[in-house]
C-alpha cells in the first residue's frame, strides 16, 4: 500500500466489501452507496494501488493475487481504525444501521437463524445480518481479527484459547423415519436399526463425524445406502423411501412440520454435543458486539417455537 498517500478508510471498506461479496452491486448495497458511485471509487482505488484488484467473471468479481495479499492487512487496518480510533462509547440499536457477519453452517442457520432474526429485528430495525460459511482455519482468523462478528453452532475445530465462547445448547441424536415405514417403526430396536437402510449427511458441520466415531467405537453396524452433503432434501427422501437417518434432535425438530415423518429414539445411548456462540477477544468489549451477543443469548435461552 506504499504506492498511495491517499488511501482512505472509505476506500478500504469498499475494497473489503467487494472482496467479501464478490459483487459490485452487493457491495454498494452493503455500504449504502450507489453502484455507479462504488464503481467510480473502485476505479480510483485500482489506480492508487496500481493493480486491477478484481476481475469480472461469470461467477462474480474474482480477486487478483495482489488483492488476496492485501485483504488481511486491509481488514486489520479497518478494524483498528473503527474499533480503537473511531470507537463509539455505546450502541443504540434503535438508530444504528450496520451489518453483522455471523458464521454458521446451513444446519445451524435453519435451527438458530429464525430466532436470531426475530430478536434482532424487534429492537434494531436498521441492523442487517450476513450469514457466512468458511473453512475452520479461515474462520479462526476472521474471528480473531474481527472480520466475522460471531460464529454459531458446533465448531470443535476452533481454538478456544484464542476466542471467547459461551454455550447456547446441548443436543443429542434421534432417528428420522418415514411414518409409513412400519417395518422399522414397529418394535424398533438395535437389530432393526442395523438392518435398516441409512442416509448419512456429510454437511459442513462436524456432528455427523461425532456420531460416526461413536457407533464405530461400539461396533454398531449400519447399511449406508446414500451419502449426501444436502441436508434439506433429507425429509423428502426419507418420507418417500424406507430409509432412515440419525440426526441431531434440533434438526429433527426443525423437520417436525413434515407430516410423513416420525422421530424415534436411538436404540442405544446417544452421544451428546454442545453448541456455542464464539467471538474474538478483540471484540469482547465492543459495544455493538456485546449488544448482539446479549440479544442472541436471550433469544436462544427460550424454547424454539
Amino acid at each position: 500500500m506504499s504506492r498511495s498517500s491517499n488511501l482512505s478508510l472509505r476506500s478500504m471498506k469498499i475494497f473489503l466489501a467487494v472482496f467479501d461479496t464478490g459483487s459490485v452491486g452487493h457491495a454498494a448495497r452493503a455500504l449504502g452507496m450507489s453502484q455507479s458511485g462504488l464503481s467510480t471509487a473502485l476505479t480510483s482505488l485500482r489506480r492508487e494501488l496500481g493493480d486491477v484488484l478484481f476481475v469480472s467473471t461469470s461467477s462474480g468479481m474474482q480477486p487478483s493475487a495482489r488483492a488476496k495479499d492485501l485483504v488481511g492487512p486491509m481488514r486489520d487496518t479497518v478494524n483498528c481504525i473503527e474499533q480503537r480510533i473511531l470507537k463509539k462509547e455505546g450502541f443504540d440499536p434503535a438508530t444504528e444501521e450496520r451489518e453483522f457477519r455471523i458464521a454458521l453452517t446451513d444446519v445451524a442457520e435453519a435451527i438458530y437463524m429464525p430466532r436470531a432474526l426475530n430478536a434482532v429485528v424487534a429492537v434494531a430495525p436498521g441492523v442487517r445480518i450476513r450469514s457466512v460459511t468458511m473453512p475452520p482455519h479461515e474462520l479462526q482468523r476472521a474471528l480473531s481479527d474481527g472480520g466475522v462478528d460471531l460464529a454459531l453452532g458446533y465448531l470443535p475445530d476452533l481454538s478456544a484459547s484464542e476466542l471467547v465462547r459461551r454455550k447456547i445448547g446441548r443436543h443429542a441424536f434421534v432417528c428420522l423415519c418415514g411414518s409409513a415405514n412400519h417395518g422399522v417403526i414397529d418394535g424398533f430396536n438395535l437389530k432393526k436399526y442395523s438392518e435398516a437402510r441409512h442416509i448419512v449427511v456429510e454437511a459442513a458441520g462436524r456432528t455427523q463425524g461425532l456420531l460416526e466415531r461413536y457407533v464405530a467405537q461400539r461396533g454398531i453396524h449400519r447399511r449406508v445406502v446414500l451419502t449426501t452433503p444436502n441436508v434439506m432434501s433429507m425429509p423428502e427422501i426419507i418420507s418417500h423411501t424406507d430409509m432412515i437417518a440419525s440426526i441431531p434432535d434440533a434438526l429433527a425438530h426443525f423437520f417436525s412440520n413434515y407430516p410423513r415423518l416420525v422421530q424415534l429414539p436411538l436404540p442405544f445411548p446417544s452421544p451428546v454435543f454442545d453448541t456455542h456462540l464464539h467471538w474474538g477477544r478483540s471484540l469482547h468489549g465492543d459495544p455493538a458486539n456485546r449488544w448482539l451477543r446479549s440479544v442472541l443469548f436471550e433469544a436462544f435461552a427460550k424454547p424454539a417455537p
